[in-house]
């Protein structure tokens, strides 16, 4: 995997607040027979991997068996995903509203946004970016 340097801008709309939060951290990046590859650690201590490949990301948060997350992104479908925290799973359904992949050069840029749902209860309304080059 090659080094990257990745910036991440996540704004993250929960009833009527919206935050948004803004990282640089260093990543590995990988491309091999139309699969994307990325990884870095949060905060410096939690692992990150991202997959892309035929316009679906997978997004696995944490390698710990009893604390992680799997969320999966495909455009226009609802998605089954999990928290795991202290050994208790959280059921959550993601609605991917865009998933997009550009490449200018030696820069990729990956967006998705989507809403996060319990049930019929909508979390919120997710739109992360990520640039790496």
């Amino acid at each position: 995997m090659k080094k990257v340097e990745i910036h991440l801008t996540s704004k993250i709309t929960q009833e009527d607040e919206t935050a948004t939060f803004e990282k640089t951290m260093p990543g590995e990046f990988s491309e091999k027979d139309g699969i994307m590859r990325l990884s870095y650690l949060e905060d410096g201590q939690i692992t990150i991997k991202i997959m892309i490949k035929n316009n679906e990301m997978i997004m696995r948060r944490g390698v710990d068996s009893r604390n992680h997350s799997l969320m999966r992104f495909t455009p226009g479908e609802k998605e089954d995903c999990h928290y795991l925290v202290e050994g208790r799973q959280m059921d959550l359904t993601s609605v991917t509203n865009l998933l997009k992949v550009t490449k200018n050069g030696n820069e990729h840029k990956v967006s998705v946004e989507y809403d996060l749902f319990s049930g019929l209860y909508l979390i919120g309304n997710y739109a992360v970016t990520l640039i790496f080059a």
